[in-house]
């Protein structure tokens, strides 16, 4: 929408009111639905409650702009419409960015910079370091991490597993049966409990055979 109306300023040509229009509804239907199923999925409160609150308001502001813009396209006011356009624009910047925090984590845009894609253990002879700790960080510290503590829960550190979330500890050494860190990944795709949820990374069969030996000789770190 930004390009064909300030493209066709720089090109000196006749702007396409047409799709102008077009666009400018999408984008205002698309926002407001987007706004809206947000605002449903906000009510599971699995994310920082600040980033959630500033991404909440940046969405809605998002949301108006985007019907403003829509009637002023439909209204042929083009001076209000750039402005708008421009403010909308502005607007998605931040919420976009709130919204890859909550779900990424808040180093989401340096992290690939700074960390290899597949971090090779040392040849330590630990189990911890060597299986268990790199099946975590694969499919389990991306939303359990001091950036981003899902549930009240750290899992890239011993001290983190072994003091648990918010609904309380996730390893009973000793006993894997009783360790959440390992039947919430045993449960089937469909469960609501399953973990990681479905979409992310999900542990192998031979991960789970070694966090379950792991667990069951006492959880050594």
């Amino acid at each position: 929408l930004a390009v064909l109306e300030f493209g066709a300023v720089l090109l000196r040509r006749p702007c396409p009111r047409g799709a102008v229009l077009t666009l400018a509804w999408l984008c205002a239907a698309g926002a407001v639905t987007a706004a809206a199923s947000g605002l449903v999925l906000a009510g599971e409160g699995r994310s920082d409650a600040a980033v959630l609150g500033n991404h909440k308001i940046a969405g809605i502001a998002f949301a108006v702009l985007c019907v403003v813009t829509a009637c002023c396209a439909h209204a042929a006011r083009r001076a209000p419409l750039r402005i708008a356009v421009v403010l909308a624009l502005a607007a998605m910047v931040p919420t976009g960015h709130l919204g890859g925090v909550m779900t990424h984590g808040a180093d989401f845009l340096t992290a690939p910079l700074t960390q290899p894609s597949t971090p090779t253990p040392a040849p330590t002879g630990n189990v911890y370091l060597d299986t268990i700790r790199p099946f975590l960080q694969r499919t389990c510290v991306n939303c359990h991490k001091p950036s981003k503590r899902k549930g009240e829960l750290e899992l890239d550190s011993e001290a983190g597993i072994r003091k648990g979330g918010e609904n309380g500890a996730v390893l009973v050494p000793g006993k894997p049966d009783e360790s959440p860190m390992l039947t919430q990944c045993e449960l089937p795709l469909a469960e609501d409990k399953h973990m990681p949820p479905d979409g992310k990374p999900q542990p192998k069969p031979a991960e789970l055979a070694a966090l379950r030996a792991w667990i069951a000789a006492g959880a050594p770190f």
